[in-house]
């Protein structure tokens, strides 16, 4: 009893703690304002996201930076394999994040744009989902077909 609590107590995984954590202590001033705009590229049918942030108080020497995050990365939510996030961070703002569909980014040219205005001091980043499925129009046919079959059964 005793020799078993004393050995699991003792085979406890260590915490290790970090060192030379370089951590700046600034004062976050609120969360910035944003809009995001969803649309679709009507030549490919890729849907993109389109999202822009105001940082009006942020110093003239820094640059707003983005990432994305998996599900499973994040400790807000219950993690869910259909959503991924993206980050914004940038001095001395609260970093916002925003669940987008976890599908695959197209990052070939021209897909994927991110601009700093530094006058206006907003950052737009635009990004455009991987067409998975090119078969969306054989599956509204199949649909169609299959609702036309049906009426047909019903009228006999």
């Amino acid at each position: 009893g005793r020799r078993a609590a004393m050995e699991a107590q003792n085979a406890a995984p260590k915490t290790i703690v970090p060192t030379e954590v370089v951590k700046k202590n600034t004062l976050k001033i609120g969360k910035p304002g944003y809009k995001v705009t969803k649309s679709r590229d009507l030549s490919t049918k890729q849907r993109s996201l389109t999202f822009e942030i105001d940082y009006p108080d942020c110093s003239d020497d820094i640059q707003p930076r983005h990432r994305f995050m998996s599900a499973y990365e994040q400790k807000v939510e219950t993690p869910d394999n259909n959503y991924q996030y993206i980050l914004f961070a940038c001095d001395p703002y609260e970093i916002i994040a925003f669940k987008i569909p976890n599908q695959s980014i197209d990052k070939k040219e021209g897909k994927f744009y991110t601009n700093w205005d530094k006058v206006q001091k907003k950052f737009v980043l635009q990004l455009y989902f991987e067409n998975n499925n090119n078969n969306d129009n054989n599956n509204n046919n199949n649909e169609n077909n299959n609702n036309n079959n049906s009426n047909n059964n019903n009228s006999n």
